[in-house]
């Protein structure tokens, strides 16, 4: 008796504490609808038998009487009448009406502080651009940077943006909400959360690197192309990678491309989605292996761009970039025929390119 009694003591608590901190559902709401309807059609039935009103009239009165309006055009005068209206009405309708009023305003308050805070699926989104992770440092400025360059690529301005991380719990910073992106708060290494982020239907999916200092990074950023490759989703997959000798590993797991983590430079990754194999060129002149950019001092005025391309090319130099001008403007990709006045060029060389004297190069353009 005494394990019965503290059994409905317990669940009643339990109930209780339900009540408090768990928001009525949709289907609360439903139910006192579907009660606050049926006392509707009632009272307009009592109405009509004993109040001989027409089917409008009934109704108008009922609902008149269950907002607390009272116009008073129209009353029960009938004993029967205002019985029905303090039983249906005062007793039942009112506090229905007020407390679905109440539920409602609720639900949307919740589901508003839920998307704020990124725990919906965002299941309307397809098509969009998925980041995966966020950087351990910095990530706010970053990814501002990144969404910026996004919007104003053509080819990207218009994609829905999502972001999956754990990063940022109570909501995304408001600057980033201004521009119309959303995120799923979760860890992509946990079962389920790609999905709920809509990995199957995005578009793009990159995968950025936790921590560039860590190189334990790229073991979790391979688990990730892993889990996304699992999905067979259909989309453009680039990832980042600390260590080079991951990027065969993470291109066999289903990256299309893989760059370095670069964070002051949010172009770079842009570029890989919109032209992949771009990346790599780009990598490659920041750096000095392979191929990479020299600045050559050599004077030049008079010749269309053309012939200087032309020459370098013929003579194994390089490839020109752009020239800088006699007030040391950098001016890179000039018009085929314009002609150039120039203090310096830029060109493109690789490791095995013998590059002549500065004299030799000069004679090629003024013999």
């Amino acid at each position: 008796m005494n394990t019965l009694a503290l059994l409905l003591r317990r669940n009643a608590t339990r109930r209780t504490f339900r009540k408090k901190v768990h928001l009525h559902e949709t289907s609360d709401i439903k139910k006192r609808i579907l009660l606050f309807i049926l006392v509707i059609v009632l009272h307009s039935l009592a109405m009509i038998f004993f109040e001989d009103l027409d089917w409008w009239q009934a109704f108008w009165l009922t609902m008149t009487s269950a907002s607390t309006t009272g116009y008073g055009d129209i009353s029960a005068i009938t004993f029967w009448g205002q019985f029905s209206t303090i039983v249906l009405i005062y007793g039942m309708g009112i506090t229905l009406l007020a407390q679905t009023a109440s539920d409602y305003v609720e639900l949307r308050l919740m589901r508003k502080e839920m998307r704020i805070k990124g725990r919906i699926k965002w299941d309307e989104m397809e098509n969009h651009i998925l980041i995966v992770n966020t950087p351990k440092h910095d990530a706010e400025r970053y990814l501002s940077l990144l969404v910026n360059q996004i919007n104003i690529t053509p080819e990207l301005q218009d994609t829905p943006i999502q972001i999956l991380t754990t990063d940022f719990p109570e909501g995304l910073p408001i600057d980033l909400r201004a521009k119309g992106v959303v995120h799923h708060t979760g860890d992509p290494l946990e079962d389920g959360k790609l999905e709920c982020a809509g990995a199957k239907k995005a578009k793009y999916i990159i995968v950025l690197c936790q921590d560039i200092h860590n190189s334990h990074s790229d073991s979790l950023t391979f688990d990730t192309l892993h889990r996304i490759q699992a999905l067979k989703a259909p989309a453009f997959v680039m990832s980042e990678a600390i260590n080079d000798s991951n990027r065969s590993r993470f291109k066999a797991a289903g990256a299309k491309a893989v760059i370095r983590p670069v964070r002051a430079y949010p172009e770079m990754l842009v570029r890989s989605l919109i032209a992949p194999g771009t990346e790599q060129v780009l990598e490659d002149l920041f750096r000095h292996q392979g191929d990479h950019t020299i600045r050559l001092d050599v004077r030049i005025s008079g010749i269309m761009w053309r012939d200087i391309v032309t020459t370098l090319i013929e003579k194994d130099v390089g490839t020109a970039l752009g020239y800088i001008t006699q007030n040391g403007d950098v001016i890179t990709h000039p018009q085929t025929y314009s002609v150039i006045d120039a203090e310096g060029l830029i060109i493109l060389i690789n490791d095995d390119q013998i590059i002549p004297s500065l004299q030799e190069i000069g004679r090629f353009f003024h013999s």
